[in-house]
Order: C-alpha cells, then structure tokens, then sequence
C-alpha cells in the first residue's frame, strides 16, 4: 500500500470530560449540531471539523495512557474562527447564555490584526474564537482545510 499524498486529515478533536452529560448540555446550548449521541461518546459537527466528547478514564484506556484531569490551567485552546468582528461578540454571548466562563471578554486582539476571546466550556477546555483578515495566513490556511471559499 502507497503511503497517502499530502498532508494527513487531522479534523475531529475529542476532549476526555470527567461528566459528558453536563459537557453534551453545554455544546447543545451553544446550538452545535449532534452527530452522534450515545451514553458515553457525543460528536459534534463543526464547519471542518468534528468535536467528540468522551469520559477521560475511556479515552485513557484506549490509548492505554493516565488520565490527565486538568489542574485549572491553560494546557490547549482550539480556534473557533468567525467572518467578522462582530460575530466574536455574537458567538461570545451565546456561550456565556450557555454558561462557559470567559478569560478575556472580546477584544482587539494583542497578538494578531483583529478581534479575539478566550472562554473554557464548563471543565475547563479552553476555546479562543477569533476573527482576523483573510489574508491572515492561519485563517486562510483554516479556511482551505474546511473546504470553505474566501
């Protein structure tokens, strides 16, 4: 078998949560569409990416590794990118109705040209969501992995 051209698809993220009922909750308040909903395994489709959820101590035995349950700190962010600035604020609204506990409110980001937030969804998984131009080479790299046109 020929090894695969190109970069690899690398597009479902899965957080090991300690209480998938009240992870599953949070996703479905921010309106997320549900793929898949079993007892232990909740994936949420993404524009271009999946977001499984999955108890840690599962997730810990499949890789046959040690849970590492989070200490409070920052350890990951995933990017949620936005079209405009103004949907940082929108989509920052929607999680804070839904509960999630903001780092950085939106603001003019510090390390990029535009506008920026930083939440962590109820166990402490954080999420930035982010809007920048689109020549910006992050955003265009992100936009030609979902397929999305600029």
């Amino acid at each position: 078998m020929e090894p695969p051209q190109g970069p690899p698809l690398a597009n479902t993220i899965t957080l090991g949560v300690r209480n998938v009922d009240a992870q599953r909750a949070f996703y479905l308040a921010l309106g997320w569409p549900l793929v898949l909903d079993t007892e232990d395994f909740v994936v949420f489709e993404l524009r271009g990416a999946l977001l499984a959820l999955f108890p840690v101590e599962k997730l810990a035995a499949d890789a046959h590794a040690e849970p590492e349950i989070g200490q409070g700190g920052i350890r990951f962010n995933i990017i949620i990118t936005v079209d405009a600035p103004d949907e940082v604020d929108a989509l920052a609204e929607t999680v804070r109705r839904a509960g999630g506990r903001f780092t950085k409110p939106p603001t003019d980001a510090e390390f990029f040209v535009g506008r920026d937030a930083y939440f962590a969804d109820p166990e402490g998984n954080y999420w930035e969501i982010a809007c920048a131009p689109s020549d910006n080479p992050v955003v265009a790299a992100s936009r030609r992995a979902a397929g999305v046109e600029q």
